[in-house]
């Protein structure tokens, strides 16, 4: 792909995001802070059109964003479709204990399969690499203000909402949009929990056995 070409992609859903955020904030402006309240009334539904569009339209960016960039769409992973250990029998090469870094996510690609990778000293854990509430990527995005977070009382936190699950288990301890997380961080949490009212919970997230034989660890997939 030329230079050029790249660039004009790149500006284009770059306004196109921004349109869209736009609007959002616009509708929100108007739904809660009407300026006049003897006019507020007429606000309503100008507030409302401003917000469903600048929703569908961020919707429809990331449908056409996500396939490019390789990010899945924000709907929930459900309990009921994890795989258990029995049935993990192809077992892939993830590195060496040293290769990551102890007591932080690190998300790697395992035949196709995102993983994230937990290591504890010299125990290391496995987990699906989205989180089960959104699908966005529990290692957060490289070179992004949205960063892993460093585990916590045996639990890696979600650093887009809040979700937190034990590493061992991959249950879920923390639901996203906690006060805490809300109160700590005002974009991701208590804006984003308004937008996405529609989707507050997670659920118990896929877990992966792994051994280590000769220094490599060896992590276990679904046939």
């Amino acid at each position: 792909m030329s230079p050029a070409f790249a660039f004009l992609g790149v500006s284009i859903l770059g306004t196109w995001g921004l349109a869209s955020l736009g609007l959002i904030v616009g509708g929100i402006f108007m739904l809660f802070f009407p300026g006049d309240p003897t006019t507020a009334s007429g606000h309503t539904l100008g507030g409302i059109v401003l917000l469903v569009t600048g929703l569908a339209s961020g919707g429809l960016m990331q449908l056409v964003l996500g396939p490019l960039l390789g990010i899945d769409l924000p709907t929930p992973l459900k309990a009921k479709n994890i795989v258990p250990a029995a049935r993990m029998k192809k077992w892939a090469a993830a590195g060496a204990v040293r290769d990551y870094p102890d007591g932080m996510p690190k998300e790697i690609r395992l035949r196709s399969q995102r993983v994230t990778m937990v290591r504890m000293g010299e125990t290391i854990y496995a987990l699906g690499g989205l989180c089960s509430h959104a699908r966005l990527p529990l290692s957060g995005f490289p070179g992004s203000p949205v960063k892993a977070e460093p585990v916590r009382g045996d639990c890696v936190t979600c650093p887009f909402h809040g979700a937190r699950f034990e590493v061992a288990s991959g249950k879920v301890v923390r639901q996203p949009f906690s006060s805490e997380f809300n109160n700590d961080h005002p974009f991701l949490g208590r804006l984003q929990s308004k937008l996405m009212f529609f989707n507050k919970n997670a659920e118990d997230m896929q877990t992966y056995p792994v051994r280590i034989e000769d220094g490599i660890i060896m992590v276990g997939l679904p046939k």
